[in-house]
Order: C-alpha cells, then sequence, then structure tokens
C-alpha cells in the first residue's frame, strides 16, 4: 500500500496536557487545517487514541459519527486521510489504531519511511554511477 505522508515541525506543547499532546501529534501529521473549521480530524483521532487505550477492536465509522455527532461522510473522509498516512487501519469495517499505541504506530512509520529512502539512495546511487557522478 503507497503512504502519503506529510511532517510538518511544530512547536512542542508544554507538558501536562494530554489533548495538546494529541493535538500535538495530529498537527504534526498535518491533519488540522484551515479547512477543517471545526477540527474534525483532530476529534476523530483523539477518539481512536482514546479508544486504543482501551483495548478494543476498534470503531466502525457509524460508532465514530454517533460518538462526535458529526455525518458519516466527514468521519469517512478524515479516516482515510489517517489510513493514507499510514497511521490507522480498517479491519472488517472497524478503525483502529495501526498498533496497540501511538507510540509503536509513529515508530512502524517511521521505519516505514527509513525503508523508503534507503530504496531511493540505492536507486540514486546507480543513476549517479551511470552518468559519471560521484558523491563525496
Amino acid at each position: 500500500m503507497a503512504y502519503k505522508i506529510e511532517i510538518k515541525k511544530i512547536r512542542t506543547p508544554p507538558p501536562g496536557s494530554l489533548k495538546s499532546d494529541i493535538d500535538f501529534i495530529c498537527q504534526s501529521f498535518g491533519y488540522f487545517t484551515k479547512r477543517d473549521k471545526n477540527n474534525t480530524a483532530g476529534k476523530i483521532f483523539h477518539l481512536i487514541v482514546k479508544r486504543a487505550s482501551e483495548n478494543t477492536d476498534g470503531l466502525t465509522s457509524d460508532e465514530i459519527a454517533e460518538e462526535l455527532d458529526l455525518t458519516r461522510g466527514a468521519i469517512v473522509y478524515h479516516l482515510n486521510n489517517f489510513i493514507s498516512a499510514g497511521l490507522v487501519i480498517r479491519e472488517r469495517n472497524l478503525y483502529r489504531l495501526r498498533s496497540q499505541c501511538l507510540q509503536k504506530s509513529i515508530d512502524e512509520i517511521r521505519n516505514d519511511t527509513f525503508r523508503i529512502f534507503n530504496e531511493m539512495m540505492k536507486i540514486a546511487e546507480e543513476i549517479d554511477k551511470e552518468l559519471g557522478i560521484f558523491y563525496r
């Protein structure tokens, strides 16, 4: 599966606020945009992270919509964005974090990016070699 990962450097929040910390993760992945005036992505992400701590199998889009009092269409739109970034997975109509905890989910995304960059470096080396360009 192809991922589209966006990383933004933002100011780290002061310690002590779970909401601010989860918002920081969400913002770092580029999910708080001016277009999302009601912070729908943030609300969905908060709920998914919270449910991960409860060891549930996940949530359906209908359950998320009902809990947050939002339309299912809005929920699915944002869930698809989380899926394309590799943060959330869908199994049997249930949405959950990629791993059992947020830290492991982010670590797996980091490892994905390392693999992608390593593959790009191999190919770049071959291109440079073929063109007679050398990296010092």
